[in-house]
C-alpha cells in the first residue's frame, strides 16, 4: 500500500482552498421561457486572493513535512523528497473528477463538500485495508496501528462536522423572503468561515503529523528507492526509536486535540457525530477485520 497522500489523508487542504479562501460575487444570467428572454442576477463563489498553483502548495505542503526529518544516507533527499511531490501533482492533474468540482462555476458549497466526504466513504474500507496491510507486514506493535485506524475514524467525523456547518451555511442564507440575499449570504459566509478556521487548521496539523509519521516509518524501512513509498516490511529495528518516539507522540497528540475539538463542535452541530458510548477500540475492529478478510 503506498504512502502517497492523497485527498483522504489530507482534506483540509481541499477546504482551505475551497471553503476558506472564497467570496461571494454576483453575476447576471440570461435564459429564456419560451420565445421570451429575461436576466436574473446569482451568486457565485470566487478566490478572494490569486491563488497559489497546485505545484507551488504541494511543495510548500511537503517542505513542512519533511522539516527536520532525517532521510537514510543511502538515499538522495533531493529524490526522495522530489519522488513524494511529483507523485502528488501526477496524482491531482490525474483526477480530472475532482478538478471538474472545483472549476464548476455554479456548484453549491454543500455539494463540493458532500462530493469530498462521499469519496471518503467509498474509499473507507480501502484506508483500513492498509492499515491491516502495514500491520501484517511489519513488527511494529498493535497500538501504532490503532492510533493510525482511530486517525481514520478522526477523519470521517471531521468530513460529516464540516458537513453539518457548511449545510447550515446553506440554509441560513438561502432563507426566502430575505430583503437582501446578496448581503445575508456575505453574513453567512463570515460566520462559518470563522467556525470553520479553526478546525482546518488543527486538521492541517493533524495530516502534517501523520504524513511525517507514515513517510518516516516508509522510506527507513525500504530496501531501495523503489520501495520508499510502499516498503515490502515495515521494521521497526531500521528506526532510529528517538526519532520515531517523537514523530508518534506529536502525531498522538495532534490526534487527542482534533478528536477533542470535534467533540466540542458536535455538541452545537449534531451531538451524534460523536457518540461517547461508541468504543474507541472501534476503528482497531474494523482495521483488523480487513486484515482478516484479506487472508
Amino acid at each position: 500500500m503506498s504512502m502517497t497522500i492523497s485527498v483522504g489523508d489530507y482534506p483540509s487542504s481541499a477546504f482551505r482552498y475551497a471553503l476558506l479562501d472564497i467570496k461571494p460575487v454576483r453575476y447576471e444570467e440570461m435564459f429564456k421561457v419560451g420565445s421570451l428572454r429575461f436576466r436574473r442576477t446569482r451568486i457565485a463563489y470566487e478566490h478572494k486572493d490569486q491563488i497559489q498553483s497546485f505545484e507551488d502548495y504541494s511543495n510548500l505542503r511537503y517542505s513542512y513535512i519533511f522539516t527536520d526529518m532525517p532521510i537514510p544516507p543511502n538515499f538522495s533527499e533531493e529524490k526522495v523528497f522530489d519522488h513524494f511531490l511529483n507523485t502528488s501533482i501526477k496524482n491531482f492533474h490525474e483526477d480530472k473528477e475532482f478538478q471538474n468540482m472545483l472549476a464548476e462555476k455554479n456548484r453549491t458549497l454543500l455539494g463540493l463538500v458532500s462530493f469530498i466526504q462521499k469519496r471518503f466513504e467509498d474509499d473507507l474500507d480501502s484506508y483500513y485495508l492498509s492499515e491491516a496491510f502495514r500491520f501484517y507486514h511489519s513488527n511494529f506493535p498493535l497500538s501504532f496501528f490503532t492510533k493510525t485506524s482511530i486517525n481514520i475514524d478522526t477523519t470521517q467525523k471531521f468530513l460529516y462536522l464540516i458537513q453539518r456547518i457548511v449545510r447550515r451555511f446553506e440554509l441560513n442564507s438561502s432563507r426566502p423572503g430575505v430583503r437582501f440575499p446578496f448581503e445575508q449570504r456575505e453574513y453567512e459566509m463570515r460566520i462559518m468561515q470563522e467556525t470553520l478556521s479553526p478546525l482546518i487548521d488543527r486538521m492541517d496539523l493533524l495530516c502534517r503529523a501523520s504524513s511525517q509519521l507514515k513517510i518516516y516509518s516508509s522510506i527507513w524501512s525500504a530496501t531501495d528507492f523503489k520501495e520508499i513509498d510502499r516498503p515490502r516490511f515495515l521494521d521497526i529495528k531500521k528506526l532510529d526509536i528517538k526519532q520515531f518516539e517523537e514523530f508518534n507522540k506529536n502525531f498522538e497528540s495532534e490526534l487527542e486535540c482534533m478528536r477533542r475539538m470535534i467533540y466540542e463542535a458536535s455538541i452545537e452541530y449534531d451531538k451524534e457525530i460523536f457518540n461517547e458510548a461508541k468504543s474507541s477500540d472501534e476503528p482497531t475492529f474494523l482495521m483488523l477485520s480487513n486484515l482478516l478478510l484479506s487472508h
